[in-house]
């Protein structure tokens, strides 16, 4: 396997892959002929006409890392790309509010999770001398984000993560890199604008009047992004933390 292998056939495991946006980044892969492992706590979206596994993990379970990537093998002979996509938006309050138990699931589900399978596809990608990975990291991880505290935190722990395991594997041929997203239209973005706006007494918040663009992200456009830099980018491009938000922090 060369990383100049066309991407019809290529191997990319998704985490995270039954949530808005992983639905949408597992969509663009399949549509470039990606061959797909899927991981969630339960699997029911798969591309039409997909060639796909999917398995129901929790991405913060013991050996779930390895048991993914073992499935890729065993299913396909090979991973070329792992999209590490897993990730919860934790508490909406003040920072000395906020439970400290609810931190720490913040991080084991944005920041452990992704270490855990990073640590294995890496491995494997070292033993093939190629393979990229991209992290899902956000525009709070590149500057702070009021009343969420442990989201921003987890995502800023994603993005220098990206940026260490990129100065790691760069001599063994492995792009590393992160995509960051803004304000996404999903239920997660929802869930945030209700929780903000019953902290501000207003009934609901939306962060579009700063946007430039004057809207939130389609999923598709962060999908095509990410499929982008797991099958067409030059391998050259690594250690980047691409913004995708609509000039909100330009």
């Amino acid at each position: 396997m060369t990383d100049a292998d066309s991407d019809a056939g290529r191997v990319v495991l998704v985490t995270g892959a039954a949530g808005r946006l992983g639905v949408a980044i597992t969509a663009a892969l399949a549509a470039r002929g990606a061959r797909l492992v899927l991981v969630d706590r339960v699997v029911s979206d798969v591309p039409a006409g997909a060639d796909a596994v999917t398995l129901e993990l929790d991405a913060t379970a013991d050996g779930a890392a390895e048991a993914a990537l073992r499935s890729a093998l065993e299913r396909y002979g090979r991973l070329d790309a792992l999209v590490n996509n897993a990730g919860v938006e934790g508490p909406v309050a003040r920072a000395e509010d906020v439970p400290l138990d609810d931190v720490r699931r913040v991080f084991e589900v944005n920041v452990l999770a992704l270490l855990a399978f990073s640590g294995a596809a890496m491995r494997h990608f070292r033993a093939v001398g190629a393979g990229r990975i991209v992290n899902i990291a956000s525009g709070a991880g590149l500057a702070g984000t009021g009343m969420m505290a442990a989201y921003s935190a987890s995502k800023h722990a994603v993005v220098g993560l990206t940026r260490s395991m990129a100065q790691e594997a760069g001599p063994a041929g492995i792009a590393v890199n992160a995509v960051c997203p803004g304000c996404v239209d999903s239920p997660m973005m929802a869930r945030i604008e209700a929780q903000l706006g019953a902290l501000a007494g207003t009934g609901s918040a939306s962060f579009v009047a700063g946007i430039p663009m004057g809207r939130y992200a389609d999923p598709a456009e962060v999908g095509e992004t990410v499929a982008w830099l797991a099958l067409e980018a030059p391998v050259y491009i690594t250690g980047t933390a691409m913004v995708i938000d609509g000039g909100l922090r330009a």
